[in-house]
């Protein structure tokens, strides 16, 4: 039995890890120069390989896709991950807050020449850009025919179809994969929205974001579409020149569409959440009290750094104002912008700066327990290709792991 994967990411090369342990024989087909490239990006370069919560936590984080996930996270989970990567792959690891697990050389570049050195040159063509998959029955049952580019063949018993998503385009997933999947493997794929990237907003409001560009602070955020809050979670929102980022708004984009302009988008911020307008104006209104002569902005420095709070007080009309001087109309506008920062969507976010991928190939059409295709027998998705998108934190090459494990493990046996 020969199996082919399709694919060199971190889903593809794990593959080809267990491959290589159960001494199969299998080819890798990378379309690019070398593999792993987008996996030389995780975690700003560092690689944020897995998070070691319990699976029950785990699966949490996978969104419509954790029923789907816990099979395979069961099967292959994080503390089976840091053993595998540490003592086979040879890559000494470290575990710092919220349970994130990195290489403690800190280089995203180790893990990938880790995992190509364990598989060794021999199981690994570059350059082989998969156009075409041809399916054949036989008496033993299917086998597949890659084809590429530029006519080269390889064929197959088995295919693994670890072939990306849309996002980072420049490292080779740049989602054209997706139409072989379906045009020709005959699987649907889900829409598809940009996940895990910032979100720009118009140039009002670019404005407010440059002039505290580089601050992170906690708030509440919610995604309002037709005027109706659509998603909201909470976390570190980091203000850039162009908009919002940090991990509370990397997880609302994956669910902005391209419609977002058309629906009036708009995200609002509450550096305050789980407190009520009413609380924080007494609050307020008695600091002020307490220190007439103060600035009001210099009294919001209680629920936000120094320099969100003047321009809160910017946009809010205080300015420079002292406290005993400023209307309640002002108080009242200062106090709306620390509950209900309204900043309006400017467009889509964009694949080019996504770190994943919101959609894929239907989970319902493959099995959860071996991602082997419900349609064609001898073929497995696993990755990106999928519609599984994990937030950030290690559990998106968790995932990769995990279902390559799954897969591998069905393959061989």
């Amino acid at each position: 039995m020969k199996v082919g994967i399709v694919g060199g990411g971190a889903a593809g090369l794990f593959a080809a890890c267990f491959l290589k342990r159960g001494n199969a024989d299998f080819v890798l087909l990378e379309k690019g120069p070398e593999c792993g490239r987008k996996l030389l990006l995780t975690g700003h370069g560092r690689c944020n390989i897995t998070n070691r919560k319990p699976v029950s936590e785990l699966k949490d984080g996978y969104h419509e896709a954790s029923g789907f996930m816990k099979a395979s996270l069961s099967s292959f989970s994080p503390d089976d991950a840091v053993k595998f990567i540490e003592e086979e792959l040879r890559v000494p690891l470290k575990e710092e807050e919220n349970n994130r697990i990195f290489p403690k050389s800190d280089k995203a570049s180790d893990m990938r020449d880790a995992l190509v050195s364990y598989i060794g040159s021999g199981n690994i063509r570059t350059g082989f850009n998969v156009v075409d998959v041809q399916v054949e029955n036989t008496p033993e049952g299917k086998r597949y025919t890659v084809i590429s580019s530029d006519g080269k063949e390889v064929t197959v018993d088995k295919l693994i179809v670890a072939t990306g998503g849309q996002s980072f385009p420049q490292t080779g997933s740049d989602g054209k994969a997706y139409d072989l999947i379906e045009d020709t493997l005959g699987h649907k794929v889900t829409p598809l929205y940009p996940a895990l990237t910032g979100v720009p907003v118009i140039k009002e409001d670019k404005k407010f974001t440059s002039s505290v560009s580089g601050v992170s602070v906690y708030a509440g955020a919610g995604l309002y579409l037709k005027n109706k809050k659509t998603s909201k979670t909470e976390g570190n929102v980091l203000f850039t020149h162009d908009g919002l980022s940090g991990p509370a708004i990397t997880e609302l984009a994956r669910n902005i569409s391209e419609f977002v302009v058309e629906d009036d988008g708009w995200i609002e911020l509450d550096f305050t959440p789980g407190r009520e307008d009413k609380e924080i104006d007494q609050e307020l209104l008695e600091e002020i009290r307490q220190r007439p002569d103060a600035k009001l902005t210099t009294l919001g420095k209680k629920y936000v750094p120094a320099s969100l709070s003047e321009a809160i007080g910017e946009r809010s009309g205080v300015g420079d104002t002292v406290a005993s001087s400023v209307t309640r109309e002002a108080r009242k506008a200062f106090v709306n912008n620390l509950k209900h920062l309204h900043m309006t969507i400017e467009s889509r976010p964009k694949f080019e700066t996504a770190y994943v991928t919101r959609g894929g190939v239907a989970l319902d059409e493959v099995s959860r327990k071996t991602m082997e295709s419900k349609l064609l027998k001898g073929l497995y998705i696993i990755g990106e290709a999928l519609d599984v998108d994990g937030i950030s934190g290690g559990y998106n090459l968790q995932a990769a792991m995990s279902e390559a494990y799954v897969a591998v493990r069905s393959v061989l046996c």
